[in-house]
């Protein structure tokens, strides 16, 4: 399977590809980010995609987001959907190459962004150069990212059902959450909240294959097991995540 950044770059440039088929699952997570930037904040985007998520940071009251992406169509659909919004800056980057950002952002968003670095030391690179770009003493990075523990809990529920485990994408590389938290402890960072979407992934990607193997992800089930009133009947949080939401910010 390919896995350098050069080909992880042209599959984010075709067209015919999107960030996230369910969107059940996608709007979850912007909530889940979304109740974690507070007013007037100045905010990165990194890794902003098509902007699903920019567009609804940017209805926070007074919020400024800088959306950025390598992918020069993400970009371009990104601007398709933010049009009209003047407190939206686009701008290309590429945090494996040089670049210049502000560094005095009050939050720094990266959503399903840095599973998309195949190597562990690029993530390294890039997780410390993030927490360099944010406000000194009150910044924090919120990262909704890839975790192997809510892959492997999740499809070990998968094979009690006989049903088969979810890989992860060749284009994708999660992290395992001790290595970094410990990662980010090392470097003067705390862990100050953990949360996820482990009902939905529970219900959706456990449950409803056995009612119904055809897949089809806008159906009342999986509208119904995206919302917080199923959460906090089932309460799954973080397990069986196969994305976890972290809080970073200064020990």
């Amino acid at each position: 399977m390919p896995n350098n950044q050069e080909q992880i770059l042209e599959y984010w440039n075709r067209n015919d590809v999107e960030s996230m088929y369910d969107k059940h699952l996608l709007n979850a997570e912007i909530e889940l980010i979304k109740a974690r930037i507070p007013p007037n904040a100045k905010v990165l985007d990194a890794g902003c995609g098509e902007g699903e998520g920019t567009f609804i940071y940017s209805t926070i009251p007074g919020v400024e987001v800088h959306a950025v992406d390598f992918s020069e169509t993400r970009l371009r659909k990104a601007a398709e959907r933010l049009s009209g919004r003047n407190n939206v800056i686009l701008k290309r980057v590429n945090f494996l190459e040089q670049y210049c950002l502000d560094k005095d952002f009050d939050v720094i968003v990266s959503q399903r962004f840095l599973i998309n670095l195949r190597q562990w030391r690029l993530q390294k690179k890039v997780l410390l150069d993030l927490m360099q770009m944010l406000k000194a003493g009150s910044g924090k990075l919120i990262m909704l990212e890839g975790s192997k523990q809510g892959v492997e809990s999740l499809n070990q529920v998968r094979s009690a059902w006989g049903l088969d485990p979810i890989p992860i994408k060749w284009h994708n590389l999660f992290f395992d959450d001790d290595r970094l938290v410990e990662f980010m402890y090392n470097h003067g960072y705390k862990s100050v909240e953990q949360d996820g979407l482990g009902t939905y992934f529970f219900l959706t990607r456990g449950v409803r294959p056995n009612l119904d193997r055809e897949l089809n992800w806008d159906c009342e089930f999986n509208q119904v097991a995206a919302t917080r009133q199923m959460e906090k009947l089932l309460k799954c949080g973080t397990r069986f995540s196969r994305l976890k939401l972290w809080v970073f910010t200064v020990a």
